[in-house]
Formats: structure tokens, sequence, C-alpha cells
């Protein structure tokens, strides 16, 4: 749930459903390498017009100390993918053309995540956390970098067919 600028509620109610989602891996068997580009295919579902995906890739210790990765960001109106320049992990987005949401209806979005190259250690997991709205200071922000929100309040339901795609694992 995204409580957009125009709801005026100062936090959300304990009936109200989380703000984010997270999908972590079990223990890695042993140290992995991530190289190359880093797409979320996302398929999901939204209650307004607009909204916005952040994308975060986080290390978690053994310990479960957290360490951010890299991220992605894409407003869903402007989710239009130039195929032509596009590739498996990197998708384009040019982001000229705003086309509503359509309500309550499963769309497929390609949400492209910097780029990166990293040693996860064994034992280590990878976890994917994604939400609406990262102007929490307790959600996670590369660099500390906040986005601003699309102002809308939504619902939005993440389908299992959604799957992020890593460049090379291994």
């Amino acid at each position: 749930m995204n409580l957009g600028a125009g709801l005026n509620r100062p936090r959300a109610s304990e009936t109200d459903p989380p703000p984010f989602l997270y999908w972590t891996t079990a223990p890695l068997a042993h140290d992995s390498d991530l190289i190359g580009p880093i797409e979320l295919q996302l398929d999901a579902a939204c209650t307004a017009p607009d909204a916005a995906f952040m994308a975060v890739l986080q290390d978690v210790g053994e310990n479960e100390n957290v360490t951010n990765i890299t991220a992605g960001y894409l407003r869903a109106g402007l989710r239009e993918v130039d195929e032509a320049v596009s590739k498996r992990g990197a998708p384009v987005l040019p982001c000229r053309t705003f086309e509503p949401v359509p309500i309550a209806e499963k769309v497929s979005y390609r949400i492209p995540l910097v780029p990166n190259a990293r040693r996860f250690r064994a034992g280590h997991k990878l976890r994917l956390y994604l939400t609406t709205d990262d102007q929490n200071a307790d959600r996670p922000a590369l660099l500390e970098f906040r986005h601003a929100s699309v102002g809308t309040s939504s619902f939005n339901t993440v389908f299992s067919s959604s799957r992020l795609l890593l460049s090379e694992l291994g």
C-alpha cells in the first residue's frame, strides 16, 4: 500500500497492508559473483493511474547485517520500453510518453537496476526489497537519494510471475 501525499495521514494504521515487500534467497552455498546488468520484470496491478516502483538489491550477511548493493526506479506511467535498443536484463526506458496505468489490471514492467559487480560470500543471502515510496528514513535508499512522491495513494498487487534477472551469478 502506498499512502500518497493526498491523504494527509501521518502514518499507516495497524490494519493497512505493508508499504514494502521483500524476498530473500537461502544462504549461498559458495562465493558467487554478480557481474553486469540487472532487471526486475515486475507483474503488478495498481488501484491508481500512476505509481512508482523502487527496487533495491541487498546483501544480507550471516549475522543479518544488510548492505544495499544497487537499485532501480520506475514511474509506472512512464513504463514504455524501447525494445529496439533494449536487451534482456537491460531495458531502455525513454520516459517521454505518459500512459496511465489501467486500474486493477495486471501490467508487466521492466525495471532496470544499476549494473553492478559484486562478490557475495558463502553463507550470505540476496534480498530484493520493493516499495512504492522511499521517503521514510527506515526504507533503504542508495546514497540516501530519495524520490519525490507520485502523489497518489494506491493498493498494489505484485504477482508471483515477477522475476529478477541477474546477468551472472556464479
